[in-house]
């Protein structure tokens, strides 16, 4: 191949490339190209997981890998990660912000409520510069929340849909006995309805019928149960008609030659998107039979034909169910030129087709990879073919391209290449062929290429008990960057083409054939039309908002300060305001942290009214992955749910005691407990006990000087409302507005809810002269409704403290012989492994209590930008002989 491009491949990109080869500055298109890279590199998102499957009230334990999009070297541009959570109603769970730790890890974790309806959820990731490529080019992945009581009750659900009738029945088993169970209610509910009763038929069904629109987005069902005191919850995919399904047809390089033997793949999809694997038979004008063909995965395939002058061709395609499509073929011409595409002997073939009557005009050669050129060169009219080693194609998916004098695209094709050179190998030692219970175990893990070894270079490790935990056979680190990240649209299965097979193989051809690379808009570019993005990557946390002068004044030479509480921190700043009165704080705080900022004029004044600009986050378009039918059950032979289910909720109850249980309506007769309306400033930690109404009148206090005489921690010193800490004033804050000094001696003890003492006083704002607080709360807040409008308080999305996973150790014969049972299906997780800089890195833990096989699962990106996927399998035998 010829003119590669080395030198960017020894680059690091980290937002511009620094040198140009000299063959850009004669190409156009190899200049255009660079460009859109130097102008507007992107970023890729993978977010590996502990597991793929939990139990509800579980941990999710995740780490983010985030390399660049062309050479996959870990980078920085963006300093947060954000990590969400949906459940099938596409509505959002959970939101996590995570920060790089100190050697550029980028770990977190999401509890699972205990109280979470079994389903299949999406975990969705992103930095804020991805959105600048839109809510598709997210990371996504699905996480199934399990119920333990589907270990004691199956529903077993029956769906007929008639176009938009859906008639949905139920019926409940119990597990253990086999028998029919009634429970005593269930209901049923359909996203952005009212929830429903579901009646029993003949005593065992329970059924609805209802309509549902065939272009409404979210199909989903969930269902509750309450049986024996224990409640239910249960998400379920209404399935489409059986008939609802399409087939595109994808002739290879874009046209069928009349006369030329033609290569057109095709794929079936429901409209989820989800793949239907169908059989066909291609006819033409005649209704002869031309060719038979059938899906090779995933609803997609391919077949050849010649095409003759002026006939016309159809394909009439089967799926499983007996359905029936046809589809016409697009008519061939005599005018067109395409390129096909062959491997043979490790060497791809490039060939271009033409028609009889094609124009001889100027063409060239385009082949780049994620828009790096390596190779452009005028097509040799007289040359039959180009020959290309497969070892000179980076790993993932190359564009060959065929231009025209104007650098319009004439033809495409796609291929997809693994170069084991863009592959690190690991290199393992266990210290022991096989382990007992609570045995130490440790794995060494070598690195053989340690040339260019950084801080950069860590591995994120996972390990599960391989007979509970069921392997996620649907993505990885290799196919998310690889593959998935690269096309246009929803992948099905990504990680499953990867099975070394001459069938994988197939199947990813054809699904170069079938699916659009989508990183850059190639045709754009090579018209000189260059995308630049419209976020730039996020480097802090951002408080940003505006003030605006009252009473005539102005907020120019005005001082905006910045308090940030949480616990025991607080924290200050102050910055300016711009001639618009506007103001940015770049900061940093940990989730929970309360941001107090104030607006003070020139001179002091308090007259400016104040707004913080709200956060905003990505809607939810696309923040679903679509999940087939029956697509987890027990049918997996290396999975056993019950025996998942059983060991999983055993360990929680052992952790967190006994499950929150829906019980029977009681009546309690006891002392009531003293309430009363809080404040958004009361805080346990750092406020005195409030005095409330019910003691006021207990203590039979008529004014306010006796109920101050009264209070803990306030005092009177000549008329002046003082903390016995200090002789400076305290301020009065009524209903939440603050009021720096104001004679509250004359107010009704009969309007007070309660009142509380405060020593900090940063999360009121800046009032020096002062010292701590007196926070009243009026009965109906009427005394003094208005807040303070120089003053706005917002609590916005902070980084995730890190969290450590819990690995027990079983040192001491004590330890060992301890009757608590140890029944983590999660062995081990560490997302942060570091290489040495001799490339070698130890893990070390201790095995359970369960004879068993572990799964080993490692992850991550080389600092030189190679991945690698690491498994293996450690045996854990009984300590019984």
């Amino acid at each position: 191949m010829k003119k590669y491009l080395f030198i960017i491949w020894f680059l690091y990109f980290a937002g511009l490339l620094s040198a140009q080869n000299i063959i850009s500055e004669t190409d156009s298109v190899i200049s255009r190209l660079e460009k859109q890279l130097v102008t507007f590199p992107h970023e890729k998102l993978y977010v590996q997981t502990d597991k793929a499957n939990y139990l509800s009230g579980e941990r999710i334990w995740l780490r983010s890998h985030l390399v660049d999009a062309t050479l996959h070297i870990p980078t920085f541009f963006s300093r947060y990660v954000y990590v969400e959570l949906f459940n099938p109603f596409d509505e959002l769970i959970k939101r996590i912000k995570i920060r790089p730790d100190s050697i550029g890890v980028y770990s977190g974790h999401i509890d699972l409520e205990e109280e979470l309806a079994e389903g299949s959820y999406t975990l969705r990731a992103y930095t804020r510069y991805m959105q600048n490529r839109g809510n598709e080019a997210f990371f996504k992945k699905t996480i199934n929340v399990l119920d333990p009581y589907s270990l004691q009750i199956a529903s077993v659900p029956n769906f007929v849909v008639n176009e938009n009738k859906v008639d949905a029945s139920f019926q409940f088993v119990n597990r253990q006995s086999g028998e029919t169970v009634i429970p005593e209610i269930v209901t049923f509910q359909l996203l952005g309805e009212k929830v429903k009763t579901m009646k029993s038929q003949n005593n065992s069904d329970f059924r609805e019928t209802f309509t549902l629109p065939k272009n409404r987005d979210n199909r989903n069902l969930l269902i509750s149960i309450i049986h024996d005191g224990r409640k239910y919850n249960k998400y379920y995919p209404i399935p489409y008609a059986d008939d609802d399904f399409e087939v595109s047809l994808h002739p290879e390089g874009g046209y069928l030659i009349t006369d030329r033997t033609c290569q057109v793949g095709f794929k079936a999809i429901n409209p989820a998107g989800l793949g239907e694997d169908i059989s066909g038979v291609l006819f033409n004008s005649k209704d002869e039979e031309i060719v038979k063909f059938n899906s090779l995965k995933l609803g997609m395939g391919v077949f050849s034909f010649t095409p003759q002058v002026d006939e016309k061709y159809y394909v009439v395609c089967e799926t499983n169910n007996g359905n029936v499509k046809r589809v016409d073929l697009p008519s061939s011409t005599i005018l067109a030129k395409t390129l096909k595409v062959t491997r043979d002997n490790n060497h791809v073939l490039v060939y271009m087709q033409k028609g009889d009557a094609a124009p001889q005009d100027s063409l060239s050669l385009l082949i780049h990879n994620k828009g790096l050129v390596m190779y452009h060169e005028p097509w040799v009219l007289q040359t039959g073919s180009y020959n290309f080693p497969e070892n000179g194609f980076p790993s993932g998916i190359s564009s060959i391209l065929l231009l025209d004098s104007n650098n319009d695209i004439i033809s495409e094709r796609l291929i997809f290449n693994i170069n084991n050179e863009d592959l690190a190998s690991l290199k393992s030692k266990l210290s022991s062929p096989t382990y007992k219970r609570r045995q130490h175990i440790a794995l060494t893990l070598h690195l053989p290429d340690t040339d260019n070894l950084s801080i950069n270079d860590n591995i994120a490790i996972s390990v599960t008990d391989k007979n509970t935990v069921i392997k996620d056979t649907t993505n990885n680190l290799i196919s998310t960057l690889l593959l998935s990240s690269e096309l246009k649209g929803y992948i099905e299965s990504p990680a499953s083409y990867f099975s070394g097979n001459s069938e994988g193989k197939t199947a990813l051809d054809v699904l170069m054939m079938t699916q659009g690379w989508r990183r850059y808009d190639i045709p754009n570019i090579l018209k000189g039309k260059i995308d630049t993005p419209k976020i730039l990557p996020e480097k802090f946390q951002e408080i940003s908002g505006k003030a605006e002068a009252r009473l005539l004044r102005s907020t120019k030479g005005g001082v905006f300060s910045l308090y940030a509480t949480l616990d025991s921190l607080i924290d200050m700043e102050t910055t300016t305001a711009d001639k618009e009165g506007r103001f940015l704080f770049k900061t940093e705080y940990p989730e929970g942290t309360e941001i107090t900022v104030q607006s003070l004029g020139k001179s002091g004044t308090r007259s400016n009214m104040i707004h913080i600009n709200p956060e905003t986050f990505p809607d939810h378009t696309l923040a679903t992955l679509p999940v087939r039918i029956q697509s987890f059950t027990n049918a997996d032979s290396e999975f056993d749910m019950d025996a998942y289910l059983k060991q999983a909720d055993e360990a929680y109850l052992q952790k967190y005691g006994i499950r929150t249980i829906m019980l029977d309506e009681v009546k309690v007769t006891a002392q009531r407990v003293q309430q009363f309306i809080k404040s958004e400033y009361y805080s346990p930690i750092f406020s005195s006990r409030p005095t409330t109404s019910e003691e006021i009148d207990k203590l039979n206090i008529s004014n306010m000087t006796s109920l101050l005489l009264n209070t803990s921690g306030i005092t009177l010193r000549n008329g002046t409302v003082t903390t016995t800490r200090s002789e400076l004033p305290a301020l009065i804050v009524i209903d939440d507005a603050v009021f720096p000094s104001m004679d509250i001696l004359g107010m009704s003890v009969d309007d007070i809810d309660n009142l509380f003492v405060t020593q900090n006083t940063a999360m009121f704002g800046y009032y020096p002269g002062t010292s701590g607080a007196l926070v009243i709360t009026t009965k109906d807040g009427s005394t003094l409704k208005s807040k303070s409008l120089n003053i706005d308080r917002v609590i916005p999305l902070g980084y995730q403290q890190s969290a450590e996973f819990y690995s027990p150790k079983y040192e001491t014969k004590e330890q060992v012989d301890s009757s608590a049972p140890d029944l983590r299906t999660t062995i081990y997780w560490k997302p942060n492994v570091q290489f040495s800089n001799t490339g070698e890195a130890i893990v070390e833990f201790y095995s359970a209590d369960t004879p068993t096989i572990y799964q080993v699962t490692g992850e991550g990106v080389t600092s030189s930008g190679k991945i690698y996927q690491y498994t293996e399998e450690i045996v854990i035998e009984s300590s019984i002989k």
